[in-house]
């Protein structure tokens, strides 16, 4: 959770669907950090300005 705004910086896993004989899975999966995803600090100030 991050102070500024209070947005959730949790991730999530990313890949592609799959079938492994008849159960689903994932394939060429990565796990995407979610703060790399949200607006920095700064442009959260600017908008709060306006």
């Amino acid at each position: 959770m991050r102070g500024i705004d209070k947005q959730a910086t949790m991730g999530a896993w990313v890949g592609e669907t799959t079938l492994k004989g008849k159960v689903g899975a994932m394939k060429n999966w990565r796990f995407a950090d979610g703060a790399n995803y949200m607006f920095s600090e700064a442009e959260v100030r600017a908008a709060r300005k306006g």
